[in-house]
């Protein structure tokens, strides 16, 4: 019997393909595979589908825990695919974590290698004069048109959940109580978890879910709710730290107005005033500064903003070079 871990490296179709085909019998001697792939709903589904294997899912809060335990499994074969296709490089890097007997290294024109330094060098040659497999659209079609968004009349809202689902559903009844829109259509952009998902999935107040997994595809998410043009943004300052990074998110969406929730349930449009504002009630509920006297907590106020304003041109620079990714990107797929 071989153990085989087949790693999604390249997409769900041709994964399944090589599946299909080694279960098949002819490349290994009594196959037993195992697919390690994406947390996606859709992919987990598809590849469960295949009888004979089995599909362990890459959950981002276990990734260390899944990938030790898959090292003590002992494969006899990790079998990956090194297809160019730049979506998958980070899984290709997690694969070469997992401890195997032998990797085979599958670049999708027919061709299977075991890895070694030397194959790796000639893969490498190969790969720049071939960025893609001749069979590549065979598995992967293209987009033949751009994505088309759906026209509507009335204001389309963009709910960014930078806390905890309490906040969120407290700031929906609030908006539903003293609307602040004219006929909102909410959109849900959160954490692609199922202890999050149970409490919007059903919501009368919410439109669409879209899921994100912490940073991972940032860009693509970037681009893409860009090209829904949002009449406005809520975004939540709770204080939460495990949110700071999404919190950066609405500034980059081109929103015309940004709406502050913070942890009492209180809102305001973002503006340099109302932000200052937060900012003092903020600083002066820290208990190590709640000791200190109150001026020195209020001149901390100008010191920071000092510290941003020359911290400026480092940002600017920043998303300039966003910007320019975003309109090199918009130029390829438009030519």
């Amino acid at each position: 019997m071989t153990r085989i871990l087949l790693v999604e490296t390249a997409s769900p179709k041709r994964v399944r393909k090589k599946a299909e085909d080694i279960l098949a019998g002819g490349i290994y001697d009594a196959p037993e595979i195992t697919i390690l792939c994406s947390e996606d709903k859709k992919t987990i589904q598809y590849l469960a589908e295949l009888p004979g294997a089995q599909v362990v899912a890459l959950r981002e809060e276990n990734r260390r825990k899944i990938l030790e335990d898959l090292s003590r499994s002992n494969f006899d074969v990790l079998h990956v695919f090194w297809t160019g296709e730049n979506k998958y490089r980070r899984m290709k890097l997690l694969a070469l974590h997992v401890k195997a007997k032998a990797t085979d290294v599958d670049i999708g024109d027919g061709s299977v290698f075991r890895l070694t330094w030397k194959a790796y060098l000639r893969h490498w040659q190969f790969r720049r004069a071939h960025p893609l497999p001749t069979d590549h659209w065979e598995f992967v079609p293209p987009l033949d048109a751009p994505v088309e968004v759906e026209y509507y009349e009335g204001e389309k809202i963009l709910l960014i959940q930078s806390a905890e689902p309490p906040y969120v559903l407290r700031a929906l009844e609030r908006l539903k109580e003293r609307p602040l829109f004219r006929n909102p259509r909410y959109t849900l952009f959160c954490r692609n978890r199922p202890e999050i998902l149970k409490h919007f999935e059903d919501h009368p107040m919410i439109h669409e879910i879209r899921t994100h997994s912490e940073t991972r595809s940032s860009l693509k998410h970037l681009q893409g709710l860009r090209r829904e043009r949002f009449a406005a943004v809520v975004v939540f300052f709770t204080g939460d730290p495990s949110y700071w990074k999404i919190k950066y998110f609405p500034f980059l969406l081109g929103a015309r107005h940004k709406v502050i929730f913070n942890e009492y349930n209180d809102c305001f449009y973002f503006t340099l005033g109302g932000w200052l504002a937060l900012l003092f009630h903020r600083l002066g509920g820290r208990p190590r500064l709640q000791g200190r006297p109150r001026w020195t907590w209020r001149a901390q106020i100008p010191l920071i903003l000092l510290t941003k304003v020359l911290l400026f041109p480092f940002r600017f620079i920043w998303l300039l070079l966003v910007w320019l990714r975003l309109r090199s990107a918009a130029w390829v797929a438009s030519s």
